[in-house]
């Protein structure tokens, strides 16, 4: 019996691609992170000691109480137990949680990290001892990681340690010293930054995406779906040029740009427009901030929302047939109002934000590399310092709580103009050239 032919691959064949180099080199502890990780799903007490590790502290009556989960070493004292259950109790009972969403994921992830070293070395999870902490920022440090992400792994075990009622492992002048050390002798504080997306960019990137006539790469498509997958690249490039000069006069994170909603747009008579900001990353309380839109940013946002569909939410993923204006199942388990919505009409994710920004420079032939879904953000930034802003414009603009972060991403336009400013006056003492010569 001969055996069926294999079916036929559709669409152009892949491209061979060398196997991309791992940004950092193993940690000692990656397989029993990923047992971890792969166990959360299937065994509550390692869910439970993911998320919240008293939940998996259960007393057995003495003063000490050693518990092993999947051979994870807790060693909390019945009042330990006792005060973090009456913790737990009181989120439960009002219903409140300790973390906004993305500050919670990234606690997990740097709480997995450190369960994974206490498997693999067999040291107590909590409380943690700073002997064990320190080892396990010295083997962070050897593979690469950078001060920021070593100083989030270290509040991320002080705060699980807090939550337990156990003392703070980091706490005293030693382990300050040490630390001091490793910052001036291992460390450096200095960071990427995402590359702008300027003002004069953005103008290049969206006049191609609007205009029409400008030949598109070809995809291939069966002759009768010609009609459809071209409508379909029209749809999105104009929503791409509404998402790019949106990002750009709002300065607005990834995060804030996808969750962006047709409602909290304005449009003024003379034809520019403002947008209402909700709850951002530095308003947890949405307390809420109204910034303007220029005109033609408005106008590409109205060319968008006349094919854009029903989403409430502006930027949305664009399908052929145009599929993206019908609403999807939501399963009866999600009951909360706004995860409803998400589901129903998915909005983009961060990570499309900058996959668009690249491919319109791309198009539009901008020399800017490395574009990330911030670039427009350090771009507005930059080109306010340029215009003559002072540093407090810029982080009122930027919404941003601290300001250094806007010193940073003004830092290179700053000292040019700095370095500008002082040759200008050097010039001054060079000597007067004599006429008669």
């Amino acid at each position: 019996m001969t055996e069926p032919p294999e079916p036929r691959r559709r669409g152009r064949p892949p491209e061979p691609r060398a196997p991309k180099e791992p940004r950092y080199p193993p940690l000692p502890w990656a397989a029993e992170r990923a047992q971890l990780r792969a166990r959360a799903r299937h065994s509550p007490p390692i869910a439970l000691l993911l998320g919240s590790p008293e939940q998996a502290a259960v007393p057995g009556g003495s003063d000490l109480v050693p518990r092993t989960v999947d051979q994870l070493r807790l060693e909390l004292t019945a009042d330990q137990v006792k005060a973090t259950r009456a913790d737990r109790d009181h989120r439960e009972r009002f219903d409140y949680e300790v973390h906004a969403a993305n500050s919670a994921r990234g606690l997990a992830s740097d709480w997995l990290n450190w369960l994974a070293f206490c498997l693999h070395f067999d040291r107590v999870v909590l409380p943690s001892a700073f002997d064990d902490v320190a080892d396990f920022i010295d083997i962070l440090i050897a593979a690469g990681r950078r001060k920021a992400t070593l100083q989030h792994h270290l509040w991320s075990i002080t705060h699980m340690n807090w939550r337990c009622h156990c003392p703070d492992p980091m706490d005293g002048k030693n382990a300050q010293l040490w630390w001091r050390d490793r910052v001036r002798r291992k460390l450096s504080g200095e960071q990427k930054q995402a590359k702008p997306f300027g003002f004069g960019a953005v103008e290049q990137a969206t006049a191609w995406l609007r205009d029409p006539e400008r030949p598109r790469p070809g995809r291939r498509a069966k002759a009768k779906d010609r009609e459809v997958v071209d409508a379909a690249q029209r749809r999105r490039d104009l929503r791409d040029a509404a998402l790019i000069n949106t990002a750009y006069d709002l300065m607005m994170r990834s995060a804030e740009l996808v969750s962006a909603e047709w409602d909290r747009i304005t449009v003024e008579p003379n034809g520019s427009g403002t947008y209402r900001f909700g709850k951002t990353k530095t308003d947890q309380e949405g307390i809420g901030l109204i910034r303007y839109l220029r005109p033609e940013t408005v106008q590409d946002l109205a060319a968008w929302r006349a094919v854009a569909g029903p989403s409430p939410f502006v930027f949305h993923a664009v399908r052929e047939h145009d599929a993206d204006h019908e609403p999807r199942p939501v399963p009866d388990a999600i009951t909360d109002a706004a995860d409803r919505e998400r589901v129903r009409w998915p909005p983009l994710t961060t990570q499309e934000v900058g996959v668009i920004f690249r491919r319109a420079a791309r198009l539009a032939g901008v020399s800017v590399a490395h574009l990330s879904g911030h670039s427009t953000r350090v771009g507005g930034a930059q080109d306010m310092v340029e215009a003559g802003a002072t540093d407090a414009e810029v982080q009122q603009a930027g919404r941003w709580k601290d300001p250094r972060m806007p010193a940073k991403y003004a830092a290179h336009p700053e000292a040019r103009r700095a370095g500008e400013r002082r040759f200008r006056k050097l010039q001054r003492l060079r000597p007067a050239e004599d006429p008669d010569r």
